[in-house]
């Protein structure tokens, strides 16, 4: 049952508009077809009663017991054999004693019941009152029929019972009502598509802010704009604030927290240069060794948290970053750093190059992997960027001249601590906290070589070009 029910909110009232229709407009059809017939029915029950007055207006007792009526009506579909309509007049017996031409070769049943004993028609038909019925007669259509008894008074004051008859063949009448219902249903057919196609534009004009809303958010994440923009109705007007508010608030939490993480690994930093000062006038050698060996352990740590407080992190919210631009910020610093080396830098990254996520992180990512291949390449730097084999990523290499990365060392580079040459300064943090920002970004770092032989670090990122 649940995957009958649309995901979408203008699906859901969609189907529930579209069932609203499809039970309203059979019931309003049912109701309207019997309203209808019933129309009908008094009309054609009115018709025979006056068909009865005219005929007892008519009807004259000449004698006693002896009823006279014209053999020609007023009315010439009496006249006609076959017509659809017909003239009867029984006695108390309920036997025909007059019929119009047009019931000629009928027989009408008889209204007594057949039942045990005498009866007379006063007793089924109460004198003055009409009796309906349907009658169906061999070899005939259906016949609706209306009698009435009455007593009649004759020339010598003399009581007769006579009882009056017409019939009408409900053959037109039959036509009439399927006319009608299948009008009734061509519109009302046509009344529920037009109610579906209107209820399809309501839904579209109803839902909009609601698409407009989701395609901010969107434009949110994925860093077209700041904050919610567009004047919403009054009942969407509010949860725009709050998200705009939340979202206000989301990038002050992290600014706050990576500038308080900061300033601790700044405030400790300078107690541990006080500490390490001081070894000197430790006079033990094995106590100075391992003070040293500690103050070292907790500068690399406080050096790696620094570091990692630059990196916000992947976030839904995120911002679209032109990577050649950074990249050519990293080169121009790094190009005073390393002056004396004559280090060639190319910048391979296309101007519509994008990077989703911080700034920040992708300075420390860029600034890390590029100063290392400054430190152990030769004379030349490069960054290629390539498209992903994953959707809305990014490859980045950075490749250096280098000797490169011996395949021992490739499992543990990204470790903290770990160093590919002790000989050049450093405290082997840089790699790890590439390590960490890549797999916040659910990205990965890896080590490969080009066709050539030159080291190549490749960094997979949120981004497109």
């Amino acid at each position: 049952m649940e995957k009958l029910i649309p995901s979408s909110l203008s699906g859901r009232l969609f189907l529930v508009s579209m069932l609203v229709v499809m039970l309203f407009l059979p019931l309003a059809g049912l109701v309207l077809e019997r309203a209808y017939g019933t129309s009908l029915d008094r009309r054609l029950q009115e018709q025979l009663k006056v068909q009865t007055y005219g005929l007892m207006g008519l009807a004259d007792e000449l004698e006693p017991g002896t009823l006279w009526l014209p053999e020609a009506l007023p009315d010439a579909r009496f006249n006609q054999i076959g017509s659809g309509r017909y003239a009867v007049v029984m006695d108390s017996q309920g036997n025909p004693i007059w019929q119009s031409q047009s019931a000629v070769n009928l027989q009408f049943p008889n209204p007594i019941p057949n039942v045990f004993g005498e009866m007379n028609i006063e007793d089924v038909n109460p004198p003055g009152q009409f009796i309906f019925e349907r009658i169906k007669l061999e070899n005939q259509p259906l016949l609706e029929t209306s009698r009435v008894t009455v007593i009649w008074e004759g020339p010598d004051n003399s009581e007769n019972v006579y009882t009056f008859m017409v019939a009408e063949s409900l053959s037109a009448y039959m036509v009439e009502k399927l006319t009608f219902r299948d009008t009734l249903l061509f519109w009302l057919g046509g009344l529920g598509i037009f109610l579906l196609a209107v209820d399809a534009v309501a839904l579209l004009i109803a839902l909009k802010p609601l698409k407009q809303l989701a395609e901010e958010i969107r434009k949110v994440e994925t860093g077209d704009i700041q904050l919610l923009e567009t004047d919403f109705p009054t009942e969407l007007k509010h949860v725009a604030q709050n998200l705009n508010t939340l979202i206000t608030h989301e990038q002050q939490q992290r600014s706050r927290y990576r500038n308080t993480l900061q300033d601790l690994a700044h405030s400790l930093k300078t107690p541990l240069a006080v500490v390490q000062a001081s070894l000197s006038k430790v006079d033990k050698p094995e106590l100075q060794s391992t003070l040293s060996e500690q103050i070292t352990r907790m500068s690399n740590i406080v050096s790696y948290q620094l570091q990692r407080a630059v990196s916000a992190g992947a976030s839904p919210i995120q911002q679209k970053i032109n990577v050649r631009s950074c990249l050519s910020k990293i080169f121009a610093a790094l190009n005073k750093v390393y002056f004396e080396k004559k280090i060639s830098f190319t910048n391979n990254v296309p101007e519509n190059c994008l990077f989703y996520g911080d700034e920040n992180d992708l300075l420390e990512m860029l600034g890390n992997l590029c100063d290392n291949a400054c430190k152990y390449g030769q004379s030349k730097v490069q960054v290629d960027v390539h498209s992903s084999e994953q959707q809305n990523m990014i490859s980045i290499a950075v490749i250096d001249d280098g000797e490169g990365v011996p395949d021992v060392l490739k499992a543990v580079i990204f470790q903290r601590g770990q160093r590919l040459d002790e000989q050049i300064e450093g405290q082997g943090i840089g790699l790890s906290v590439v390590h960490d920002i890549v797999n916040s970004y659910q990205g990965e770092l890896e080590i490969k070589e080009t066709p050539n032989g030159r080291n190549s670090v490749v960094l997979q990122l949120p981004g497109r070009f």
